[in-house]
């Protein structure tokens, strides 16, 4: 957050914050991003099933599906000829990838939430249907939708909100006024404008806790915001949520708690 002190005299005070931009812009494409990404590419349905019973007529069908697009591979039973990990190359998960090997060449079966020791046994599972010919069905189902549609929408959801931050709060303007006992606090943005009030008498009373830094700590880093405390338990903070660094804080809490002269 960015302070600039417009107007200052003994009876009036006026700053204007305007927050640094980049991070959250960064933070906030980079959340979307990995969001759409996730959920475009790993979301997906995976289904591999044989049949020995009609009418399918002995035929082996792989099929994919993903919010793009839909793959469906169909064989007869004969012409699968067997499945083994791919040891030669590493997948998704740092696991081996499972291979389909067919008479048209081989395969991979997209499994992703399957590591290595699982897809061995599903490659297992698939040569003892090959070899065991009373066996009438077999069917390999994975659905990777189940945790990456609700990690994909909250990466989204976390990147528009430091977006909305961005363009919620493109200028703060805070004005203290002694003559009017006016503590006047303006949020332009590209969604409109917003403005709070309140007496300045009612700033806690004008004491020491008057005015105060609010700390949210997250898990790999530190926000801050600026509170008016009012006598009536109330609160009014500057920003629309914690956009100010530690240095911005302190220099905006100096500059309002001088101009109050509070100790």
């Amino acid at each position: 957050m960015r302070l600039k002190i417009l107007e200052q005299t003994p009876t009036l005070l006026k700053l204007q914050l305007k927050p640094v931009a980049i991070l959250y812009w960064f933070f906030g494409g980079l959340f979307v991003a990995g969001g759409v990404l996730l959920i475009t590419t790993v979301a997906k349905t995976t289904t591999f099933t044989c049949n020995r019973v009609e009418p399918t007529q002995e035929s082996c069908q792989l099929i994919t599906k993903s919010i793009l697009k839909s793959q469906v591979k169909n064989w007869k039973l004969k012409e699968v000829l067997s499945a083994k990990l791919d040891t030669s190359t590493t997948g998704a998960g740092n696991s081996y990838p499972l291979l389909l090997l067919t008479r048209d060449g081989s395969i991979s079966v997209d499994l992703v939430n399957a590591n290595s020791t699982q897809k061995e046994s599903n490659a297992a599972q698939i040569n003892a249907f090959l070899k065991n010919s009373r066996e009438a069905k077999l069917t390999i189902h994975e659905d990777s939708r189940l945790w990456t549609y609700p990690l994909g929408l909250f990466l989204i959801a976390s990147g528009a909100i430091c977006i909305i931050y961005m363009l919620m709060n493109n200028i703060i303007i805070c004005i203290f006024d002694k003559t009017l006992d006016k503590a006047t606090i303006k949020r332009e943005g590209w969604f409109g404008k917003e403005v709070v009030e309140a007496k300045l008498s009612e700033v806690s009373g004008l004491n020491m806790d008057a005015v105060a830094i609010d700390t949210v700590t997250g898990t790999s880093s530190t926000s801050y915001n600026i509170v008016l405390n009012l006598v009536s338990d109330k609160n009014i903070y500057l920003a629309a949520g914690p956009m100010f660094t530690a240095k911005s804080a302190e220099q905006t809490l100096d500059a309002i708690a001088t101009f109050l002269k509070l100790d």
